[in-house]
């Protein structure tokens, strides 16, 4: 009997055999990256039919197992994790081991109900209907539980593989998806705020690389929102498979609006300063060789984000620009975010931008930043930029 963490992933198993092998290796790659960032030293990992396989040689219990597992599940591309007792696979030792699980889990809180859920590999002699029932009575004989298959008390779950079985009580859920990396790297507009970090974190949900890009916009915001963004980056930054997670900083960016004022209508402020985003970000993506701009827009949410003013701060740009949000409405991002633990850092409020017009354009016209191209590309090769490191 060992102690084993098994993982499951989706999507990687629809892929063709070449992407999929590429995939599986990218996503163990970031399993042993997890574990050796949470200090485990030594382990072993294999992978087996649309399952990845964990032995830690530290842990000798599931509880101590179930820490890693709850660990593992902040990495893109995993399902699902179970802690789970790895054994032989004859339905006899099943059936003991089961019954030894739930006795287990009956001293530790009460039960007066269970159920049986089993999966088989299709080679496997019995199907998983009977193993359901042949380990079910076991354990009802033992214990004298009742079986309830709607609401039980106690769920025990059998998977039944080639040459193994493995017995567990939980599922804990991951964030599925594609392993980080896997589509190439991407730019992301950063504020610290609640869209652009969710942006950030569903575009590397999908498998791209990010480098978020924050324009420090003193003296239009102030030290609080400049603090926030370090906050969030530091929490982001354990989704983040990689011994370096680089984010670059555009240090003068205020002093660009301060220029861009000189020059823009006030109504048109808006549109200008995130025009001026996209052509820095641009050319910082054409230096990395990024395929595309992650940014945090929804639909209709504030005045630079209606389908107008979106069309004009994107005319020109020549390479993607990627809106994960743009179908959200601030209570779907929030929900979201309070889910993956993003939240409170996030909706912290930091005030408001300073560069912001009382009576913004709404809807623009097509050409309305058209006469001031030269303006930006000046202001772009102005911009200053920095990287730093987040731990």
């Amino acid at each position: 009997m060992d102690f084993t963490i098994l993982v499951r992933y989706g999507e990687i198993a629809l892929k063709g055999l070449l992407v999929r092998d590429r995939m599986e290796k990218i996503l163990i790659d970031a399993i042993s990256w997890r574990l050796k960032r949470i200090g485990v030293e030594k382990f072993y990992i294999r992978r087996e039919n649309g399952r990845i396989f964990i032995k830690i040689s530290s842990v000798k219990d599931l509880d101590s197992l179930k820490e890693c597992s709850e660990k593992l599940t902040k990495i893109f591309g995993i399902v699902s994790a179970s802690p789970a007792i790895e054994i032989s696979n004859d339905i006899e030792t099943i059936s003991l081991v089961s019954t030894e699980l739930a006795k287990k889990n009956v001293s530790n809180r009460r039960i007066a109900s269970f159920a049986i859920r089993a999966r088989r590999v299709e080679s496997y002699p019995i199907t998983s209907k009977d193993i359901e029932k042949i380990v079910g009575q076991k354990v009802k004989e033992t214990l004298n539980l009742a079986v309830d298959l709607e609401n039980p008390d106690l769920e025990i779950f059998i998977e039944v593989r080639e040459e193994k079985a493995y017995i567990f009580t939980d599922i804990i859920e991951g964030p599925g998806g594609l392993p980080y990396g896997v589509e190439g790297l991407c730019i992301s507009l950063f504020s610290g705020g609640m869209d652009s970090t969710l942006a950030t974190w569903l575009i590397a949900k999908r498998g791209c690389e990010v480098i978020p890009l924050h324009m420090v916009n003193k003296p239009f915001y102030n030290d609080e929102a400049y603090q926030r963004v370090f906050e969030v980056l530091k929490k982001l930054r354990e989704w983040i498979p990689r011994d370096k997670f680089e984010v670059i900083l555009v240090e003068n960016y205020g002093e660009l609006l301060k220029k861009l004022s000189d020059y823009i209508p006030l109504r048109l402020r808006c549109l200008a300063c995130k025009k001026l985003m996209f052509l820095i970000a641009q050319r910082l993506a054409r230096e990395r060789n990024a395929k595309a701009i992650v940014t945090g827009e929804s639909l209709g949410q504030v005045a630079s984000q209606t389908l107008d003013n979106i069309y004009v701060i994107s005319k020109g740009i020549e390479i993607p620009i990627l809106r994960p949000l743009i179908a959200f409405d601030k209570q779907e991002v929030a929900d979201m975010l309070r889910k993956i633990g993003l939240f409170d850092a996030t909706a912290r409020d930091v005030g408001k931008c300073g560069f912001l017009p009382l009576y913004p354009e709404t809807h623009a016209k097509s050409d309305a930043l058209d006469h001031y191209i030269d303006l930006f590309n000046k202001l772009v090769n102005q911009a200053v930029y920095r990287s730093i490191y987040v731990d």
